[in-house]
């Protein structure tokens, strides 16, 4: 089993059922089967060897997903790029990948001159509209041309005999049997140092797209409302989990204007939300979030990032009857290592929660041994969902993959009951004056401030310290405050050498596209 064969599956048994809505814009299965279908033919066509590599420069939309399933069908490795990156980064990642084709909007051609000056591997450009100068050295084509232009398909594609009662059970034992072959490169967000190309294979997607679909108990009369890139893993879980069981994708790429996406769920009748930190925290300070009802919503999922106990239990008071998971992960690992059952959040707040199915969690000291009960160490992951490695960077690999175990740099501790939290992570340790202080615990303690909105805490250069603890912080609206204050009220609750020595307060916290605070611009503008 292959990716594609997770849309062909859901077409043959669910042909009617909408697969994605975007704004106006309807597809069911069996039109998105055809459709990718189509693109694929043309694939094809241009004789790339398996394995070449497809660049998608591509905003969420029908298209992506067109192009994705499209690259998988024609036996070829999909390149997500993130569309927010200058012209120099999606360069490096074209040319790191040596991909062979391009799909991408005309909206980007203003990067075009970078990209093809220096991407010699370059030689297909696939565009949705006429660009304002085709490049002579490649070859062209318009994207509805190509699904418009009757390209022949294979019409046993669209009408084999599948047993529509067991196709959940032939998903299970046919990802057992999925090659552990190339599918998909995503590329870290390169905060630090040049992006990272995260190898995953059919394998690895398809094990923890399963997983996922069990621990949700998602089924075919579930919707998503998708305000998370599709080249960000944690977007491109909700696209494969929802397309696996036959339900919807809902894209909405207006999160700028919250509101909006408040009005979508309600008008198209979402059963799920799916965010980061970030958004949740936007959503219940500066919306009317808290007083909508959302009847048919019945659940919500958080990643990406730690969120603070006390927005977890804002969320929890706000909305008691729906469904909560927390949940953890990695790109390296597919995404998802954990979750959090709902039924246990209240009295787990904090907690990372259990491994999702297949997956195995065990806490590391320095010399590779499990830690006993309770006691930190490093994060490690096994499973069929861990990374085959980083594309072109054998060094890198070789820091976090060890005899089949994901060293994940966040330092964690496991509790009588088997579940796991995050203490800290690694790179996020700052030291202080020859103290080790956790940006997690203070941004935690920070949060519990009723005034407090969103706050983000790092290291900056100190003569004396060496290095101090800074806290950048955004206040809810209507509120005021100054760094006395809230030095003060880090004072009652924290040791003194974990008190921000530097406090800011700023109108908003830089982010990348998927939601993530940007720390390590915040640290470059405090230099």
């Amino acid at each position: 089993m292959k990716l594609f064969d997770i849309l062909q599956k859901s077409a043959e048994v669910f042909p009617d059922h909408q697969a994605v809505i975007h704004n106006e814009r309807k597809i069911n299965y069996r039109e998105l089967l055809i459709e990718t279908s189509r693109l694929s033919k043309y694939l094809d066509s241009l004789k790339l060897s398996v394995g070449a590599r497809v660049g998608i420069l591509y905003e969420n939309s029908i298209e992506y997903l067109i192009a994705f399933f499209a690259v998988c069908k024609s036996n070829l490795v999909a390149v997500p790029i993130d569309n927010s990156l200058n012209a120099e980064r999606m360069n490096f990642i074209l040319a790191d990948s040596q991909a062979e084709v391009l799909i991408t909007q005309a909206k980007y051609e203003r990067h075009f001159p970078k990209i093809l000056r220096e991407n010699l591997s370059l030689r297909h450009l696939i565009t949705d509209k006429p660009l304002k100068q085709n490049p002579a050295e490649l070859s062209t084509a318009k994207f509805h041309e190509i699904l418009g232009g009757g390209i022949d398909i294979d019409g046993a594609i669209l009408n084999r005999n599948i047993d529509r009662n067991q196709i959940q059970y032939d998903l299970q034992i046919e990802s057992e049997a999925a090659p552990h072959e190339l599918a998909a490169i995503f590329y870290t967000s390169g905060s630090t140092g040049s992006p990272k190309g995260v190898m995953l294979s059919h394998r690895n997607l398809i094990s923890n797209t399963i997983a996922t679909v069990e621990y949700l108990k998602l089924t075919s009369h579930d919707s998503v409302i998708v305000i998370l890139p599709f080249y960000y893993i944690y977007g491109n879980s909700l696209l494969l989990t929802h397309i696996l069981t036959g339900g919807t994708l809902v894209i909405d790429n207006r999160f700028l204007y919250p509101e909006v996406i408040l009005d979508t769920m309600e008008k198209e009748i979402v059963t799920g939300f799916s965010g980061v930190p970030s958004n949740f925290m936007i959503l219940l300070n500066n919306t009317t979030f808290a007083s909508r009802k959302f009847e048919n919503l019945r659940y919500f999922t958080q990643a990406g990032g730690a969120m603070a106990p006390e927005v977890v239990r804002r969320l929890i008071n706000t909305f008691p009857q729906k469904e909560i998971y927390i949940m953890y992960g990695q790109t390296e690992a597919s995404p998802r290592v954990s979750y959090c059952p709902p039924e246990r959040l209240n009295d787990k707040i904090g907690a990372i929660g259990i491994p999702v199915p297949g997956v195995t969690i065990k806490i590391a000291g320095e010399n590779g041994r499990e830690m006993p009960m309770g006691e930190s160490g490093e994060l490690v992951v096994s499973g069929p969902n861990v990374m085959m490695g980083y594309w072109n960077q054998p060094d890198e690999e070789k820091q976090v993959l060890h005899d089949g175990w994901l060293y994940t740099g966040d330092l964690a501790r496991k509790d009588d009951e088997g579940y796991f939290y995050i203490v800290g992570r690694k790179k996020e340790i700052i030291k202080a004056g020859g103290n080790r202080v956790s940006a997690k615990e203070i941004e935690e303690c920070i949060l519990e401030n009723e005034k407090i909105a969103e706050v983000a805490v790092f290291g900056v250069k100190d003569d004396i310290l060496g290095e101090a603890i800074k806290a950048a912080i955004v206040l809810k609206n209507g509120f005021k405050s100054d760094g006395k204050e809230i030095r003060n009220f880090c004072k009652s609750r924290l040791a003194d050498y974990k008190v921000p020595k530097y406090i800011e307060i700023v109108d908003s916290l830089p982010k990348y596209q998927s939601g993530k605070v940007n720390k390590v611009l915040l640290k470059e503008m405090s230099q």
